[in-house]
């Protein structure tokens, strides 16, 4: 924030007397850019996520039946924060240790009661218990189903949210200077509430609009200073203040 110099006259007794003053003047730009920018980028935590996505990928192997899948969670060190859904056919767990996070989507056989699918997604909307594991609070297993779970299911959220981040895929063409991209997403609608990274050939933002927020990535060519890649991701580790606008909408409704 800059500060502003002026003077402000006091009348004093009959006496005029100016004094001097800093009044703070608010940047024109008052979008947070990230402090720890690989904490939050998608494209960081992703890579950096990719061995342990495959560990447990290779660990919850179908065939079995559902006590399997918590024993073995369990047994790797995970903790269950959120049953989503737990159906005779179907399976779902946000699974927190550490820093990571990942859903765990078991579909079953209804006569065999044996797993004949079991996917590991990034876990992109986290249930409340999750979001408070992530930052260290005591988190029980959970009592029951989640409430309200397709507001945090992978599975339902993006069919959903599939048509919203088509159009911006669409709108969010290549070839275009950095300051194209911003003017966009605001016309569009969008919030820019994370610069996680502003580099000569790398830019990117977390976007929010109601209660939906992506990740968007632009490589830049070094010498036209036009985009040669642009990436439209769900957003599944979030700066604060992206955590924030969305809290403020879901306050709101």
């Amino acid at each position: 924030m800059n500060a502003k110099a002026v003077l402000i006259s006091i009348i004093l007794g009959g006496v005029i007397v100016s004094v001097p003053a800093t009044i703070p003047v608010l940047a024109a730009d008052s979008t947070t850019k990230a402090g720890n920018p690989g904490d939050y980028s998608d494209r960081d935590r992703m890579n950096s996520s990719e061995d342990e996505k495959k560990q447990l990928e290779q660990a919850l192997k179908t065939g079995e039946e559902k006590d399997f899948y918590r024993r073995e969670l369990e047994k790797m060190g995970w903790q269950i924060t959120a049953v989503n859904y737990n159906k005779p056919d179907y399976l779902e767990y946000e699974i927190v240790k550490g820093p990571s996070t990942y859903e765990v989507q078991a579909t079953f056989d209804k006569n065999s009661h044996k797993a004949n699918k079991v996917d590991v997604e990034w876990n992109m909307w986290k249930a409340d218990a999750t979001e408070k594991a992530l930052k260290g609070q005591k988190v029980d297993y959970p009592r029951g189903t989640t409430t309200n779970a397709s507001r945090y299911s992978e599975r339902d959220k993006m069919k959903s949210s599939k048509n919203e981040k088509t159009k911006l895929e669409q709108a969010l063409k290549s070839g275009e200077e950095k300051d194209f991209y911003r003017r966009e997403l605001e016309k569009m609608g969008w919030q820019i509430t994370s610069v996680n990274y502003d580099k000569p050939d790398y830019v990117e933002y977390e976007i929010v609009k109601g209660p939906s927020t992506y990740e968007v990535q632009l490589d830049f060519a070094k010498n036209s200073h036009k985009s040669n890649k642009v990436s439209v991701t769900y957003n599944g580790w979030k700066a604060d203040a992206t955590n924030k606008a969305l809290k403020e909408t879901q306050a709101r409704r």
